[in-house]
């Protein structure tokens, strides 16, 4: 804060992260930066991608103190089984693990089963996970030969 002259009350914090519910925990990374920053501005999307747009950006941008500051942070999540299971969860209520990120984890799945070449067509009832199958379809068959691939969609 002092390093670079921000301070929650000239700062405007946009976030985008999976709205999954395990991300929203009291000590998650969303929730610490909501608490101490104050104002949010939701820019996210499934997979932790900042789907508003240049008009979304232009109406953040646009919500900032006078000469204040913006800090962005976006990105996905991966969970991790109480076993040690990369890219799945045991949530509340459930007695079985379940994927973790469910839309980052389909979209590999579904680049995989289709093939390195595939386009996809354009869904407007899911247009943010077409945008999420379009940026892993170049990567998935890379992806699936590491050493750990539920961990590596984290980082695509």
């Amino acid at each position: 804060e002092e390093k670079f002259g921000m301070t929650p009350e000239d700062t405007l914090l946009g976030t985008s992260f999976c709205p999954d519910e395990i991300n929203n925990h009291e000590f998650d990374l969303p929730t610490l930066m909501r608490n101490y920053w104050g104002n949010v501005f939701p820019m996210g999307g499934i997979g932790g991608s900042p789907f508003v747009g240049e008009t979304g950006f232009k109406a953040f941008s646009s919500h900032v103190a006078e000469n204040g500051n913006i800090i962005v942070v976006f990105g996905p999540h991966v969970g991790i089984s109480e076993d040690g299971k990369v890219g799945e969860y045991l949530r509340a209520g459930q007695s079985g693990n379940s994927s973790a990120c469910g839309a980052v984890i389909g979209a590999y799945n579904a680049c995989l089963a289709a093939g390195e070449d595939t386009k996809f067509d354009s869904d407007v009832y899911d247009m943010q996970m077409d945008e999420i199958k379009q940026e892993f379809a170049k990567h998935a068959k890379d992806i699936s030969s590491t050493e750990n691939p539920m961990a590596t969609c984290a980082y695509q």
